[in-house]
């Protein structure tokens, strides 16, 4: 019986195609196909245009420089989300200032409120899991957003970027990939053309230069990934929906339907008592990945009590992530919820949320 990964990229023969005349063309550094990506990426997703990064930490770390966030300065984001953020904020020299989230995995202006100051220089507000947090509602502090959209892509209205700036990873994990890379856009065209500086190591800044370029070999796997996103959306919902039906008969306190109404399912996660502590060994004997929500929380790195951050840690000590990738097969998503199924129904004292 094969096993059932958390997340595998899915590849098709056009992808190859894509690549392989790339590699033929003889130019394969950063080039006009990146910038076709970045200005085709950039317009899809609601922005002026962006600028393409070998990795996505260096798309954030960029964004911060180019709201010239540095010494001194505060940056506001949850302690629930992954450790490239710390440190690509520490990278810039400021001042990580943490803050809870809300019961449905994302960062609310209520969690944020109270942690703003006169230093604080920009706010970051990931989308996890593909769930979208309500950006409009951060606009009020006045402060520069950066949108946080590494686990979250889409293409609806109103789902398109609102905060200054917005970054994007496509490592394999993610939503589309171009194996290894990141891009930060904007709908502002001078912060384009300064993050376009920063990187190319044409701005005379403490930053200057961050030069962590895209290749066109990556730029054309991003192109035709880009090309058939809505397929990949298709077949992320379809599997949710499937998920939705089968855990709403055994675990229905578990399902969590006003995050699923926001989301593009990068992830399916549930709340269970136990969490991945208790289900992990379950499904490790069935050959399925299941995985918690955030490998750590990122106020117990930097050595700060529990105290300020409780939903955080309930939501760490009680989610549990399921395999919803598009490169999964109807078979193995079967197996996912039949495997699922039975190990819910012999630990039903288990699956009510703490």
């Amino acid at each position: 019986m094969n096993q059932i990964l958390h997340s595998k990229p899915w590849i098709t023969d056009t992808d190859v195609l894509a690549v392989t005349e790339v590699l033929r063309s003889g130019m394969l550094a950063q080039g006009e196909i990146t910038k076709k990506f970045e200005r085709t990426f950039s317009s899809w997703i609601g922005a002026y245009d962006g600028v393409a990064t070998g990795r996505g930490a260096a798309a954030l770390v960029l964004a911060l420089s180019a709201l010239a966030v540095g010494d001194g300065d505060e940056v506001v984001f949850p302690t629930y989300v992954c450790t490239s953020v710390l440190e690509s904020v520490l990278k810039t020299g400021a001042t990580p200032v943490l803050c809870d989230v809300g019961p449905n995995w994302v960062v609310t202006s209520e969690n944020m409120a109270d942690c703003i100051t006169s230093n604080t220089k920009a706010l970051i507000v990931p989308h996890m899991y593909g769930i979208f947090a309500d950006v409009h509602s951060f606009q009020k502090f006045g402060i520069p957003i950066i949108e946080d959209c590494a686990q979250a892509i889409d293409y609806k209205d109103s789902r398109k970027i609102i905060g200054d700036i917005a970054i994007f990873s496509f490592h394999p994990t993610k939503c589309l990939t171009t194996g290894e890379g990141g891009m930060a856009v904007s709908a502002n065209p001078g912060l384009v053309d300064r993050m376009r500086s920063i990187r190319n190591g044409t701005m005379n800044t403490k930053m200057s230069p961050l030069f962590s370029p895209m290749s066109d070999i990556a730029a054309s796997l991003g192109l035709s990934q880009l090309s058939r996103y809505h397929d990949v959306l298709d077949r992320r919902k379809e599997f949710a929906d499937k998920y939705i039906l089968a855990f709403s008969k055994i675990i229905p306190y578990s399902i969590q339907p006003n995050a699923y109404k926001k989301s593009m399912f990068f992830r399916f996660p549930i709340r269970i008592k136990g969490g991945l502590d208790f289900y992990e060994e379950p499904f490790v004997q069935k050959n399925i990945c299941v995985r918690r929500g955030v490998d750590s929380l990122l106020h117990r790195l930097m050595n700060i009590p529990d105290e300020k951050f409780n939903m955080a840690v309930t939501l760490f000590q009680t989610t549990v992530l399921f395999p919803i990738y598009p490169a999964m097969t109807t078979e193995e998503h079967a197996r996912c919820i039949g495997s699922a199924t039975e190990i819910f129904l012999m630990h039903q004292n288990y699956s009510i949320p703490d």
